[in-house]
């Protein structure tokens, strides 16, 4: 868990999304939408996968029921935090890969399309409805910061 922790830690200040979205709104507002992405992934992998094991209702025995998945982590919060950072700085060059400079909203069109791949071909490893579930709340957060209200 720690490891994890500090993983994510260094994956997002290296592409200096805390840094800019923890200057220009501050902590609570970082961890507001840290908890709404979070919450979000949640909603969106239970109902994802509520919906495979109804799918899966009628397959032979033997088949992994997708209701008993027992892990989440915090990647739809992770993701949540990438993309309105992502959605606020479209042309910020980001480093894919800490080497690669990329222009952020190539690298969000990435990250979306990655996550509709992984959603499609059923990646049992890393949970592309939980990712969607932070871009909603990355989104959600962005539409009420145009329109100048606050993230809650």
């Amino acid at each position: 868990m720690k490891w994890r922790l500090q993983s994510v830690s260094i994956l997002l200040t290296g592409f200096g999304v805390l840094t800019r979205l923890d200057f220009t709104f501050g902590p609570e507002f970082l961890l507001k939408l840290y908890l709404a992405g979070a919450i979000g992934g949640s909603v969106f992998y239970l109902v994802h996968h509520a919906f495979l094991a109804a799918s899966l209702k009628n397959q032979p025995f033997g088949i992994m029921d997708a209701s008993k998945a027992l892990i989440l982590g915090a990647s739809g919060a992770v993701n949540g935090i990438m993309l309105l950072d992502i959605f606020l700085h479209p042309t910020a060059t980001l480093y894919f890969d800490f080497i690669i400079p990329v222009p952020a909203m190539l690298l969000g069109i990435f990250l979306i399309g990655k996550d509709i791949l992984r959603i499609m071909e059923g990646n049992s490893q890393i949970s592309g409805s939980a990712h969607w579930g932070g871009a909603a709340a990355a989104a959600i957060a962005w539409a009420r910061l145009r329109k100048g209200r606050g993230l809650f």
